[in-house]
């Protein structure tokens, strides 16, 4: 009989996962900062960054697959321009944004799940594009965020 105070065997199996499941968040994110901090303020690799800091808050158990050697998001960066000279016309290439983040999600080995689709639109999605939208700031909460416009450097 278990004692007030005392653990069962499955308590303590599963408080050691979770404990595992946590410090992977934390390398996963470590990881994905020194990278942030190596490339200053580049601002698609930041928008990247921020991207996935986001997607590991909701999706944890996406942190073994960030932490895999080698994959890094300039690697994911060159992933979809790999995928954008594909659908290139007349030297132009361009992805939506949708379609990028689905490509770093697979660059990464990551598929997406029901839940994810609130977070990510399919690239079928119909969008309104008579009036510009404001783009959407993706902050991972890890750090301050450093923004700036084109004007406060002209």
């Amino acid at each position: 009989m278990i004692q007030e105070g005392q653990m069962n065997i499955f308590e303590a199996e599963y408080q050691a996962k979770e404990q595992e499941a946590l410090k992977m968040v934390e390398q996963a994110t470590a990881k994905l900062m020194t990278e942030l901090r190596m490339e200053g303020v580049h601002p698609y690799v930041s928008a990247i960054g921020n991207f996935l800091l986001d997607f590991l808050k909701d999706n944890p158990s996406a942190a073994e697959k960030i932490m895999v050697e080698g994959k890094t998001i300039i690697g994911s960066m060159k992933e979809m321009r790999k995928e954008a000279e594909k659908v290139k016309k007349d030297n132009c290439a361009v992805l939506t944004s949708d379609q990028g983040f689905d490509i770093v999600l697979k660059y990464f080995g990551i598929k997406k799940t029901g839940a994810m689709q609130n977070k990510i639109l399919s690239s079928d999605s119909p969008r309104d594009v008579s009036k510009p939208t404001k783009p959407k700031i993706l902050s991972s909460g890890a750090a301050p965020r450093f923004e700036a416009s084109l004007d406060e450097f002209l």
